[in-house]
């Protein structure tokens, strides 16, 4: 074993299983999520709790999930440009 108790590949830096969950009604990780406990079930970020169980989602939840979903489409615009701008380098490549 490593110094840390692991001996994981080059490159490699959690082990599987550790990646972040990110919570349905936020889109916050874990350690960030801003959602209240359920009182019928004690579900944290549930989105049937909402629905089903009369949780109603504050301001702040709302805003967190907006920003989220903001980013996620601005990173996946960035990556589409990204790998526009090398379809050409790509293709001849692939080519050779």
């Amino acid at each position: 074993m490593g110094a840390f108790g692991w001996s994981l590949p080059p490159g490699v830096t959690s082990l599987p299983g550790d990646e972040p969950c990110i919570c349905e009604v936020c889109n916050q990780t874990d350690d960030t999520c801003a959602c209240p406990e359920c009182p019928e079930c004690g579900e944290f970020g549930d989105p049937k709790c909402y629905e089903q169980h009369g949780l109603v989602r504050t301001p702040q939840q709302i805003q967190l999930h907006d920003e989220a979903e903001k980013r996620w489409e601005e990173d996946a615009k960035a990556d589409a440009e990204f790998w526009e701008g090398h379809k050409s380098h790509l293709e001849e490549t692939l080519e050779d």
